[in-house]
C-alpha cells in the first residue's frame, strides 16, 4: 500500500512539473495587443516597455502569458512569433527554451 501511495504521489508531482510549450507573438506586458509608441515598430516598442519596467509575455489564442528568463533571447525575439517552453509557476512561464516559429 505504501509503494502504491509513493508511485501515486511521485506521478502526480511530476505531471505538476511538465514543461508547457506556448506558441505566440512575442509583446510586452504593458501594451499586448495593441502597441502605442508612435513611429516605433512593434520589437521597438516591446524592447522600450519592458526597458521601462513592463514584462514580456507570448500573446497566444487571446491570452497573454508572462515569461521570466533567457530575456537577451526574448529581446532578439521581440514581435515575432516564438515557440517558448518552460515551467508554469503560477501564472508566470519560467523559459527553458525559446526559438523563432515556423
Amino acid at each position: 500500500m505504501k509503494k502504491l501511495m509513493l508511485a501515486t504521489l511521485l506521478f502526480a508531482s511530476t505531471a505538476m512539473f511538465a514543461a508547457t510549450t506556448v506558441t505566440g507573438v512575442l509583446t510586452d506586458s504593458m501594451c499586448t495587443r495593441k502597441h502605442m509608441m508612435s513611429g516605433k515598430t512593434n520589437a521597438e516598442c516591446v524592447r522600450e516597455c519592458v526597458k521601462e519596467g513592463a514584462k514580456f509575455v507570448v500573446l497566444a489564442n487571446g491570452k497573454s502569458v508572462e515569461l521570466k528568463g533567457h530575456e537577451d533571447k526574448l529581446n532578439a525575439l521581440a514581435g515575432k512569433t516564438i515557440k517558448v517552453t518552460g515551467e508554469m509557476k503560477g501564472a508566470v512561464l519560467v523559459v527553458s527554451s525559446v526559438e523563432a516559429a515556423n
